[in-house]
Formats: C-alpha cells, sequence, structure tokens
C-alpha cells in the first residue's frame, strides 16, 4: 500500500494524523503518563456515567413494573397476584438490608 498524500487526507485524517505523530515522538516515560492518564479520565467518566444510569433506572415503580408483566398475553390476574406478593416481599427485605436490620 502506497503512502497517502498529505493533501488528499480529510480534516478527520489529518486530526488523527496530527495525533499518532505526536504520539509517536513521546519518550517512553511521557507515554506511559500519557496513557495512564488517559485511562484515569475513562474510568472517571464511566463511573459517572454510571451512577447517572442508575438514577435513570431506579426511576419506575413496581405498578409500573406489573403494569408492563400484565400486558404479557397469558398472565392472568391471579398470577399478577403472586408476582406482586413476590416483589412485595423482596422489596421488604431490602429495606430491611438498608437499615441494617
Amino acid at each position: 500500500m502506497g503512502k497517502k498524500r498529505s493533501c488528499r487526507r480529510t480534516m478527520d485524517e489529518s486530526v488523527i494524523h496530527d495525533k499518532a505523530v505526536k504520539m509517536r515522538k513521546m519518550t517512553d516515560e511521557q507515554l506511559v503518563h500519557y496513557v495512564e492518564d488517559r485511562v484515569k479520565k475513562a474510568r472517571s467518566e464511566g463511573f459517572n456515567q454510571g451512577k447517572e444510569v442508575k438514577a435513570e433506572t431506579l426511576q419506575f415503580t413496581i405498578t409500573d413494573f406489573a403494569e408492563e408483566i400484565g400486558t404479557i398475553k397469558g398472565i392472568g390476574m391471579v398470577t399478577m397476584g403472586k408476582i406482586r406478593e413476590l416483589t412485595d416481599k423482596r422489596l421488604e427485605g431490602l429495606k430491611n438490608v438498608g437499615q441494617g436490620r
């Protein structure tokens, strides 16, 4: 594969090329620090995104969930009653764990 002329690069390709040249010119120590900083930043951003997703996930209620299950064909009132009993029992267990009991 031949060398690509710089005049035929798109703006995105030029930016990537410049970053690659900069990284190739780094010393071993600089390269290690650069990669470690990028990993630290990625972990931080991922952790913060996880917090946001968790908050969004906890916004649903059991009644909403039960209504969604109720729309499934073949689940009747008796089965829905059992499902509600089980979820209530599980949630009470979680509340007790959260209170240190």
